[in-house]
């Protein structure tokens, strides 16, 4: 991952200071993460268009300061991979691992309260990973962005 999407990422989780309460979470048992942060599932997505299965988590306080994080970009990803490699193995529509069915890969999103799928709220702050199925399960999508 390069440098400077590292530091983005670290500045996002710096900018914005309100955090999810009660009402705002999911009603879906959470997931302890290996940070110690807790994520709430959402409803997954399956984008058939991109053969990509996007899940999406509330992460409580993902914003705050003295969260597990502590604007640390690489604890926030490697939750995110966790998330990808994990998770996937549970959805009840699939019998079998997602390549196998023709999927590419997912796209993890971490949001610090639920918004509608594809809404911007400049006063959430939500980070997104594109990753993509290889022989070891979820890897790194290759993009333009990544090395």
């Amino acid at each position: 991952m390069k440098a400077h999407r590292i530091m983005f990422l670290a500045g996002c989780v710096w900018a914005a200071s309100l955090g999810a309460t009660a009402r705002d979470l999911p009603e879906s048992a959470p997931l302890l993460m290996p940070s110690g942060a807790m994520a709430y599932p959402l409803d997954e997505i399956w984008d058939e268009s991109e053969s990509m299965i996007r899940l999406r988590f509330v992460v409580p306080k993902l914003a705050e300061p003295a969260s597990v994080y502590g604007g640390d970009a690489l604890r926030v990803f490697d939750d995110m991979m966790w998330l990808c490699s994990t998770q996937l193995r549970g959805l009840a529509d699939l019998g079998e691992f997602p390549q196998d069915q023709g999927w590419q890969g997912a796209i993890i999103t971490m949001l610090e309260r639920d918004i509608p799928f594809g809404t911007r709220d400049a006063d959430v702050v939500q980070f997104f990973e594109g990753f993509q199925f290889g022989m070891d399960g979820c890897e790194l999508e290759d993009d333009i962005y990544h090395d």
